[in-house]
């Protein structure tokens, strides 16, 4: 697996608790953040990235993406997303 961390957005100074909340997440939570329209993502569990580490990997709508620190700040990553909104930068990450 290789995320392309290739921002097109500025990174979202993390809200009180994103990253605990992120470092806490387990397989079955169903995760929201700050713009994401959608129904929650669910967390299918963490797997290795050869240049980002542990990443959580999620499942929306039969689609899957990831979410994964960089430099302190989050991230949310769709590979068969276009544009320059992908990553996205995740704020206000909370388990529903």
């Amino acid at each position: 697996m290789k995320v392309n961390h290739n921002p097109g957005m500025d990174a979202r100074a993390p809200a009180d608790g994103d990253l605990e909340t992120f470092h806490s997440l387990s397989e079955g939570d169903e995760v929201k953040f700050f713009e994401w329209p959608v129904s929650p993502l669910t967390v299918l569990g963490w797997v290795e990235d050869s240049e980002w580490g542990e990443v959580v990997k999620l499942e929306a709508e039969g689609s899957e993406s990831f979410i994964y620190e960089a430099d302190g700040n989050l991230w949310h990553y769709d590979p068969d997303g276009e544009g320059e909104a992908n990553p996205f930068p995740v704020q206000n990450l909370v388990v529903e």
